[in-house]
């Protein structure tokens, strides 16, 4: 089957390699015509584990272009950003469907992108020619292509029955494929981030406390993880989530509610905890102009170069108000922060190292290494991940959530 997918960023460049996979033939437009060429030659313009591998692959059966083909099946994977009030942009979503509708009226669409609840429903009524179906992406950053190849599970959101049954074959795949109306999905694609989000919310919370009482939250999340109910996934204390999803969704949904004249009482205290958790990062550096802070990681996760919304940057934004110098590093993101090519001139000369992004070489920092470069080793371990914990050496380590390693906090009872 050909298709037509249109956007080239995570969601459209990962879902066109795995239609590739499934041996498809799939055009990829874009209007980037520079990005467009570099994909024409086998060059990713996202860092992504095995996607450039994958796509030369697949060169045969990709084929990518700033011009709209006539197809009988398009994927719309362009951007919904977030608006200045919260809502949803559907701007770009909603050009992409009045240009199809205008070369092939009767085609069949389906939704990748990320859409509030209705959205394709009211889109079918101003384009009742067209065929539409909402198909939710549930990729992670760093492990797209997995996730595409093996996902846990596919939902269909579709009317028509016909392209319900082609959307099957298509995304045919072991996981269970679950089908249901086109609100249904796109509920389900913001419910499921919800409540990774308040997962990672709650945790941190727990985190705070254990920090009060002087518990180790790593061995509360590994003790109630063993619930099957609970499970143990997201349930790893540090500096709060950021990133494409979960900020720009929860946001989304939170104002779709709250137009309805309903509050989502849960989500809405997620994202006030996540807020929370960057004040308490910054209050554990205790800024005061002058200070030197290394910033060890600034991608929002590792695997990814993707800063939006990064805590790094949103961190570093707050401590140079405050006056305090800031330098970076990071082995795959770009900045325009102070940031250098490698750990030791980040750190060289810093009062405070603070890890931000959980790489493989930051976890592997060696207690030597700051103590050697820094004015005084001091590490703030935003992401609880450091490998030297339980043997510091001369660092001044404080986790999040986790017992200081070379003082304690005097707690009395």
């Amino acid at each position: 089957m050909q298709v037509t997918v249109i956007g080239t960023g995570y969601v459209g460049l990962v879902t066109a390699i795995g239609l590739a996979d499934a041996k498809h033939d799939v055009i990829c437009v874009d209007l980037n015509k520079e990005r467009m060429e570099r994909l024409s030659n086998g060059i990713a313009p996202i860092t992504e584990e095995g996607i450039e591998e994958a796509l030369q692959q697949n060169q045969s059966r990709l084929t990518f272009t700033t011009e709209y083909p006539v197809s009988d099946l398009y994927l719309i994977a362009v951007g919904t950003p977030e608006r200045a009030d919260g809502s949803c942009d559907l701007s770009a979503v909603e050009a992409v469907v009045k240009l199809i509708h205008s070369i092939q009226p009767d085609a069949a669409v389906v939704m990748k992108s990320t859409v509030p609840p209705g959205t394709t429903e009211k889109l079918q009524t101003v384009y009742p020619s067209l065929r539409f179906a909402m198909v939710p992406e549930f990729l992670r950053e760093g492990t797209a292509i997995r996730d595409m190849r093996n996902p846990h599970r596919v939902i269909i959101g579709a009317h028509d029955q016909q392209l319900a049954e082609t959307l099957t074959d298509l995304f045919k795949t072991n996981a269970p494929i679950v089908h249901v109306d086109p609100t249904t999905a796109e509920l389900t694609k913001y419910a499921a981030n919800s409540f990774l989000a308040v997962k990672i919310s709650f945790i941190n919370e727990i985190a705070r406390l254990a920090d009060i009482v002087g518990a180790d939250v790593e061995d509360v999340a590994h003790g109630i993880g063993l619930d099957p109910r609970i499970g143990p996934a997201f349930l790893k204390a540090g500096a709060g989530y950021g990133g494409s999803c979960f900020p720009k969704d929860i946001a989304a949904l939170t104002t779709l509610a709250q137009q309805q004249g309903e509050h989502l009482h849960v989500i809405e205290a997620a994202d006030r905890t996540n807020e929370a958790q960057l004040q308490y990062v910054l209050d554990k550096i205790n800024p005061s102009p002058g200070l030197h802070v290394a910033l060890l990681g600034l991608a929002f996760k590792p695997g990814t170069d993707d800063l939006r919304d990064a805590p790094a940057l949103r961190l570093a934004e707050r401590l140079t108000k405050m006056g305090v110098t800031v330098t970076g590093y990071d082995p795959a993101a770009k900045t325009l922060l102070d940031q250098k090519e490698s750990i030791e001139e980040a750190v060289a000369g810093a009062d405070l190292a603070v890890i931000m992004t959980e790489w493989d070489e930051i976890k592997q920092i060696t207690p030597e290494l700051l103590v050697k470069q820094m004015k005084s080793a001091r590490l703030v371990d935003g992401r609880n991940c450091w490998a030297y914990v339980n043997e510091p050496g001369n660092v001044q380590y404080e986790g999040i959530g986790r017992p200081n390693k070379t003082f304690s906090n005097n707690q009395t009872f």
